[in-house]
């Protein structure tokens, strides 16, 4: 395991994020979108799929993260997973955008459950050896923290391909949808797009990283099983940190994924963002993401800890979030015209994604530094099944917290197919309600959980001295 890796392994590992970028841009913005006001299935009934999806794959997560670690092959414990899981990956992607046409509500309800379950699965099958890969390239604290935030940019790569080039490619205005987010075939060539550039993405990190594989930890593991699995869960919450990283993240997940669900009904209904706006509000989250992801290494060198870096960048995201809203909601905004109001939400996304960017990258370095406490503890190295929980919490994104917008949807009153001037007033102030204070409440949960995360600097070093000296015991060097 190298302490410092070269830029061209950084940037190859990094470019294995942008497949999930654009996953979890269509699923967080997309998706709950499409099927209520395109398709017409409930907002309820879509957040319901979504997350029993969630649940489903739930199940995937510690078994592949398991099987990874259990593996035995001249490709490694990690590279087999990622070259599989691509065209799986991508295939169920597409299909999830394309149902056939005449389904009732519970065709659709049925297809987005399906294809839902489907990608996830693919998408673990690949993430989660892949994550566990990042541990494995370098033991340094920093270097952690710098590859965790190059898979940042790179996801936010794959976001911004969904969100501003698919955005003003595929959803603009036509003959027959003056709004374009309501044309069901811009959704069809959008997937059809997408797919192929996720399969390229897999493949090329998995080509890049191949290199690694003689130099990768191979150590002897116990044949797989689901008594194998059970075991490696509960002894991994047996760690305090690990413990405190997953509920702090999985909360904020839902919270995110809440936000991302509901942001084109934000912007159509709340805002009455044209779609040029809308264009601008991602691109301005986009930027406030990349330029917090690629600080986040130095915000953390000049705070020290990871877990404050995280702290203090949630409750920038979640002030800059709902702030708007509810000063908006309350009528306390200095200025009333529609543009004014619209460029001050637009300006509050960009600050909102640099306290994001700056959080998001220190929940990866956090958990590749509680892998090497496992090792301390127990003497072997299991990085699949903690990158199990990460995934989990990213998952929440895409399941969880769309439940809550669906509901939020359903009680505001916004039926399907309403244009933004024949949606009735008391519904949007309701849906603001619902929306506004909901983001300070799920954030003020995970910062609550995070603070008992207890490995800092200090700790982690002395870890690694542990570990060095265990290692020369065991080969008797």
């Amino acid at each position: 395991m190298a302490n410092r890796t070269s830029w061209a392994l950084r940037i190859g590992y990094g470019v294995g994020q942008l497949p999930e970028g654009i996953k979890s841009a269509a699923f967080g913005f997309f998706l709950l979108f499409y099927f209520n006001q395109v398709l017409g299935l409930s907002g309820t009934l879509v957040g319901a799929a979504l997350f029993i999806a969630l649940c489903i794959d739930a199940i995937s997560d510690p078994l592949v993260g398991s099987w990874s670690d259990s593996t035995q092959s001249k490709y490694g414990r990690r590279h087999p997973f990622m070259y599989i899981a691509a065209v799986p990956f991508a295939l169920s992607f597409y299909l999830l955008f394309t149902p056939p046409a005449g389904l009732g509500s519970i065709g659709l309800f049925l297809w987005i459950l399906t294809f839902s379950v489907l990608t996830r699965t693919a998408m673990t099958l690949y993430a989660l050896p892949y994550m566990a890969l990042g541990a494995e390239l370098t033991d340094d604290y920093d270097e952690r923290t710098l590859l965790s935030a190059l898979r940042m940019v790179f996801m936010l790569l794959g976001m911004f391909l969904v969100l501003i080039v698919a955005n003003e490619l595929f959803f603009g205005a036509t003959e027959t949808y003056a709004n374009g987010r309501l044309n069901p075939e811009a959704y069809r060539t959008f997937a059809l797009v997408s797919s192929p550039i996720m399969i390229l993405g897999i493949l090329f990190a998995a080509a890049a990283t191949h290199s690694q594989i003689p130099k990768l930890s191979q150590p002897k593991a116990s044949p797989f099983s689901i008594k194998k699995v059970v075991k490696e869960v509960r002894t991994a919450f047996m760690i305090p940190s690990f413990t405190a990283v997953v509920c702090g993240s999985v909360v904020a997940g839902i919270n995110q994924g809440m936000i991302q669900a509901l942001i084109l009904y934000t912007g159509t209904y709340f805002f009455r963002l044209t779609q040029g706006q809308m264009t601008m509000l991602f691109a301005t989250a986009i930027t406030g993401l990349v330029v917090g992801s690629m600080l986040s290494r130095s915000v953390s060198y000049v705070i020290k800890e990871k877990k404050m870096v995280y702290i203090i960048g949630m409750a920038w995201y979640a002030f800059c979030t709902s702030s708007v809203i509810i000063l908006k909601l309350f009528d306390w905004l200095p200025f009333n015209d529609q543009q004014d109001v619209a460029m001050l939400y637009i300006a509050s996304s960009l600050a909102s994604g640099f306290g994001l960017g700056v959080a998001i990258p220190m929940g990866g370095s956090m958990i590749a530094d509680i892998t090497d406490e496992h090792e301390r503890i127990h003497g072997n190295r299991q990085e699949g099944i903690y990158y199990a929980a990460a995934s989990f919490a990213g998952k929440a994104v895409g399941g969880i917290g769309p439940v809550f917008a669906g509901i939020i949807i359903d009680l505001a009153g916004i039926m399907p197919g309403t244009s933004p001037e024949e949606a009735a007033p008391e519904a949007i102030i309701r849906f603001g309600w619902a929306q506004g204070p909901a983001v300070i409440l799920l954030t003020a949960i995970s910062i609550f959980a995070l603070s008992f995360y207890s490995i800092d600097r200090k700790r982690h070093e002395e870890t690694l001295e542990e570990i060095a000296r265990n290692r020369e015991l065991a080969t008797g060097e």
